[in-house]
């Protein structure tokens, strides 16, 4: 999310990040085994940042399907995940780093939609990394200005972002 909707990536994970296999044997919810994660200094100032989004659509499975309960799972002996017997609620609150906080997935939808600058721009850098086939570099500023620009006109149609990418020179001439 911080990388393809807000244009803020976050930096690249440190190398020889240790796992946590203390906490395998234990029921821990997600928010659980991130909070221990975040005790680690090389995690926790990258986590600081990542983690709370995530929190906000934590009641989505991999899948996209809407839950309200998360279930636990613990390593058998075997090394296999296990359920344990019970579910807890999911909190999907959660805070920007250094920003505002929210409640559940509408308020985080809503804090990302009111960024449209910032969405805008992420987005026109990544249509034209796809559409020139090459990564977007500092030569395709202008190129990203001028397709915002036009995109702004109506409102960040998505149509209009396409419709100025390939209409450009850059694009043409590829």
């Amino acid at each position: 999310m911080l990388r393809h909707l807000l244009h803020d990536p976050p930096p690249p994970a440190p190398p020889n990040v240790p796992q946590l296999s203390r906490l395998a044997d234990k029921p821990l919810s997600t928010r659980e085994k991130l909070a221990a994660h975040q005790e680690e200094p090389q995690c926790a100032s990258c986590h600081r940042k990542i983690d709370p989004i995530g929190f906000g659509l934590e009641n989505f499975n991999a899948a996209g399907k809407l839950r309200t309960e998360e279930r636990q799972y613990t390593l058998n002996k075997k090394g296999r995940a296990v359920a344990s017997g019970t579910a807890t609620p999911i909190d999907t609150s959660g805070q920007f780093h250094n920003g505002p906080q929210f409640a559940d997935y509408e308020e985080l939808r809503n804090l990302v939609a009111g960024q449209e600058d910032r969405f805008a721009q992420g987005l026109t850098e990544h249509l034209i990394e796809y559409a020139l086939g090459r990564p977007y570099g500092f030569t395709d500023e202008t190129l990203a200005e001028e397709v915002t620009a036009a995109a702004k006109k109506n409102e960040f149609a998505v149509s209009e972002f396409v419709q100025a990418l390939v209409l450009s020179e850059a694009f043409k001439a590829k």
